[in-house]
């Protein structure tokens, strides 16, 4: 079995070749996967915040979308140049509290200012199950690119994602 690797609020975690990465109970928080296809590795960051407004960005890159892109690049060290390669995933980003101000919507300005940073480091989503209402947990295994995403208050969804990682599976 597969060694599984929890994101918990602000942590980054990373694999290759194997294992299974994955975050619990995401509500506003995004779990924010890149993917490259040449090593077969995937870091993972639980993003809670869209911007650090404070020091602990430097202990916690993983915290802040501003932060935890650049961090999951170190991490797989990739430089930035070369980062269009990369595939992203990003699991999270509801709101699970009605009603909030504009500027509360802390779920939606994650996933929002996530989607910017991607793309002007030409990083192309391949999967997102974002927004919404509910908490969700994800699991991604990072030898087979299968990923299962479960909601709250719904079945579990498993997706293959193999072909648009760009994963080689052997033939059996």
């Amino acid at each position: 079995m597969a060694t599984v690797k929890l994101a918990g609020m602000g942590e980054i975690v990373w694999a290759r070749g194997a294992g299974v990465l994955g975050c619990i109970g995401l509500g506003s928080c995004v779990g924010t996967l890149l993917f490259d296809p040449r090593t077969q590795m995937a870091a993972l960051a639980h993003v809670m915040l869209p911007e650090a407004h404070d020091q602990d960005s430097f202990t916690t890159p993983g915290k802040y979308a501003t932060t935890a892109l650049p961090a999951l690049l170190r991490v797989m060290e990739v430089p930035p140049a070369l980062a269009s390669r990369l595939k992203a995933i990003l699991i999270g980003g509801g709101e699970l509290f009605q009603n909030r101000s504009q500027t509360l919507r802390i779920g939606e300005r994650n996933v929002e200012l996530l989607h910017q940073l991607l793309r002007e480091l030409r990083i192309g989503v391949v999967f997102e199950h974002v927004r919404g209402t509910s908490g969700r947990s994800f699991e991604f295994d990072v030898a087979t690119g299968w990923i299962k995403v479960r909601t709250v208050g719904a079945s579990a969804v498993a997706t293959d994602l193999a072909a648009a990682l760009g994963i080689q599976r052997r033939a059996a």
